[in-house]
């Protein structure tokens, strides 16, 4: 099978990466295992066209009247068009970390775990294997950021933030609950519309788009950082081209579409009038392009929303890694953007075929152009070192890492899945690059502009008001968190016997009466 090659590859990279620093304590020589192994995973990602689709073999779990569902593995055109986003970006990470002095080997073995786990969660053919695999990476994203966490406060936003996607996995737990009261198996194919709607709110919950909340972001590293944080929101994103028409009534359907645009309009105009770094609007990325990936499958445009997760990867990739200031690259990243307008024959030409309101996809229209004119701005805006500064294999390595993005995106939009050489809704696209092109002259021309790296002089209203909530929610577990404290500290003192018969006597009075 093609698609367990590349596992292989990138197992067999990993065990190279490791023994070459523990035997051969050389950093070019494990950094040329990790670039040789990603560069080949990424190759060998395009002979999955040879079997599609087709099954891969697990082992079923026993005993069958317990299990009535076994972890299962599919290759599939919108498995393959993920992993090529994923296994480029992995590339493009490795890649481009020659130019950067604090990247170790530990951030290369990390991308290529992270790479591994998000194929599985590509490859997943049923809902109980994803969840397996969530379930794997935010432990991994809850582990790295509180390791990375500067102060307590991060350290509760980090908790805060995992209980959230827990949740969000919570719900598609009982999305196979409710699948099995209609007497279905736990099965993509199988899925009932009612049990795709909690599958549909366990999205926005890992995400961050309902309710709004932002992950936990400490100073990560640009390309580990990056790779967990855009991995993690693409197993996500992922499912929403895997549920059946959403049997949701008319009022329900506009209050999430509704809610998605809102978390799409605001995490667009953090890009559009963003000042800070652009490491520091990481999270505002993932919340805009997910939201606008939940209104096109709330919609039915499954395709849509498979596009607007490689956007998420591959554009997102391109503007968080990209740090050194030369022209000609520049012009290359900016395809990405070009790419993502929905254009005909692009990545993104399936998208704005979703059956949306006026009402609706007027805004969704206006929050992709400021997203977009965004990237734009951050992408030509000079605020990393000169060319010249970098080592010189770095001056190699480093453009042919980040080529690899819109390469891809130039790939998918031709050929290889169903969203392909798609003339779709084209004077929507042209709506959107004209409306991109305005605003981008808007921003450069008459936009208060700052220092890289300096904070906006004033925060919108709205931020303010999510940063009182914020807080409340800390208030309530720091709360919680004193509370079982207390609750542990008395029942395991001498008294805690005392206590536990008076609470049962309590109990038994109670339900007596």
């Amino acid at each position: 099978m093609p698609a367990l090659i590349t596992l292989i590859l990138l197992a067999l990279t990993l065990i190279a990466v490791i023994a070459l620093h523990l035997f051969a304590p050389l950093r070019r020589s494990s950094w040329a295992a990790a670039a040789i192994g990603s560069l080949a995973a990424w190759g060998s990602v395009f002979f999955w066209q040879i079997s599609l689709p087709a099954l891969l073999p697990v082992g079923s779990w026993r005993p069958v009247s317990l299990f009535a569902v076994s972890p299962a593995l599919k290759v599939d055109a919108l498995a393959w068009v993920y992993a090529l986003s994923l296994t480029s970006l992995a590339a493009a990470v490795i890649f481009t970390s020659s130019a950067q002095t604090e990247t170790s080997v530990w951030a290369w073995a990390g991308s290529l775990t992270l790479t591994a786990l998000g194929l599985l969660a590509f490859l997943s053919d049923n809902p109980l294997t994803l969840v397996m695999i969530w379930t794997a990476l935010d432990l991994t994203d809850a582990l790295n950021t509180l390791r990375s966490a500067s102060d307590g406060a991060m350290s509760e936003k980090a908790v805060m933030s995992f209980s959230v996607r827990a949740a969000g996995t919570g719900f598609a737990l009982w999305a196979s609950v409710n699948n099995a009261m209609l007497g279905a198996p736990f099965l993509f194919e199988n899925l009932r519309p009612q049990s795709a709607v909690y599958l549909l709110i366990a999205v926005g919950l890992r995400v961050g788009v309902l309710p709004l909340h932002l992950a936990a972001e400490p100073q990560m590293r640009r390309g580990f950082g990056s790779a967990l944080r855009l991995t993690a929101a693409a197993s996500s994103l992922a499912l929403l081209s895997r549920l059946p028409q959403v049997g949701l009534t008319e009022t329900s359907l506009l209050i999430l579409q509704a809610g998605a645009l809102l978390a799409a309009l605001y995490g667009s105009w953090k890009w559009f009038s963003g000042q800070e770094d652009v490491l520091s609007l990481r999270p505002f990325w993932l919340i805009a392009v997910s939201a606008l990936a939940l209104l096109q499958a709330a919609g039915g445009n499954g395709a849509g929303a498979a596009a607007w997760g490689c956007v998420l990867v591959l554009t997102g990739g391109g503007v968080f890694l990209a740090f050194a200031r030369q022209r000609w690259l520049q012009v290359l990243l900016s395809l990405l953007v070009l790419f993502s307008l929905g254009l005909p024959f692009s990545l993104t030409g399936t998208v704005w075929l979703a059956d949306l309101p006026w009402f609706l996809a007027l805004p969704a229209l206006l929050a992709q152009a400021m997203l977009l004119a965004g990237v734009f701005f951050f992408l030509w805006r000079s605020s990393g070192p000169a060319w010249e500064e970098l080592p010189q294999w770095a001056r190699v390595s480093y453009p042919l890492g980040l080529s690899l993005l819109p390469l891809t995106a130039l790939i998918l939009g031709l050929w290889g899945w169903p969203g392909a050489l798609r003339l779709g809704n084209w004077p929507v696209g042209l709506a959107a690059l004209a409306l991109t092109t305005g605003l981008l002259t808007l921003r450069w021309r008459f936009w208060p502009q700052s220092a890289p790296g300096q904070s906006a002089p004033r925060q919108s209203r709205l931020y303010q008001i999510q940063a009182r909530l914020t807080a409340a929610v800390g208030w309530l577990y720091r709360f919680i968190r004193r509370a079982s404290f207390f609750l542990v500290g008395l029942l395991e003192g001498e008294g805690g016997l005392l206590w536990i018969l008076l609470t049962l006597v309590i109990f038994a009075l109670v339900f007596k009466a």
